[in-house]
């Protein structure tokens, strides 16, 4: 009995903290059809508690959740309490999608897949895991309400980050980079769900 109780706790524990819920299917199309924008910023380096935040570039964003995954316990999961593996182009699209397996461990976005259904060029250039920081408290009550498949559109920062102890936390500056470094990390002053069914591309 003890057991069972204990296996209770944890499935709820793991559905309160962890569980990310699946947005409604739209069947085949696009429904993300541009492509990040990243112009340069004068904006000076601005600091909040223990961490410094040093913008390299505005961004700007509209791309369909492929995978979230929220974090804790590590050091990034003071600032930063969600990462988003987000999709745009063919990787907005769920006739691909659905021939890749996507997941996200340890602030790493992972996919594989027997048979490719665009070129792998396409993949690593259409999707990107960003490590989320919210700008305000508003962000990040609705950063709660993500779910995996959703459009949404995200505007702030790439930033560069430095907590007073000296720990340090760099951004990928370009979307066809692969491995240790590759994710932007946002710090965002602006996020939508947006319904979907305003944004198909067929």
């Amino acid at each position: 009995m003890k057991k069972i109780i204990f296996l209770i706790l944890v499935f709820f524990t793991w559905k309160h903290f962890y569980y990310v819920a699946d947005a409604p299917e739209l069947g085949p199309g696009a429904v993300a059809g541009g492509y990040p924008y990243q112009n340069p910023t004068s904006t000076s380096s601005f600091r909040k508690g223990d961490y410094t935040y040093s913008p390299r570039a505005s961004y700007e964003v509209e791309a369909r959740v492929i995978s979230a995954s929220r974090y804790y316990f590590d050091q990034e999961a003071r600032i930063s309490p969600i990462d988003l593996a987000l999709g745009w182009g063919p990787m907005s699209d769920e006739s691909i999608l659905k021939d890749i397996d996507i997941w996200q461990e340890k602030r790493w976005y992972k996919w594989e897949s027997d048979a490719l259904p665009i070129p792998k060029y396409e993949v690593v250039n259409n999707s990107a895991n960003v490590h989320i920081i919210p700008g305000n408290e508003t962000i990040a009550e609705e950063l709660k309400n993500i779910r995996n498949g959703d459009l949404v559109q995200i505007k702030g920062y790439l930033v560069d980050v430095k907590k007073n102890t000296g720990w340090k936390w760099k951004t990928s500056m370009v979307r066809n980079d692969e491995g240790a470094g590759a994710c932007e990390i946002i710090y965002v002053n602006s996020l939508t769900i947006v319904d979907p069914y305003e944004r198909l591309y067929y």
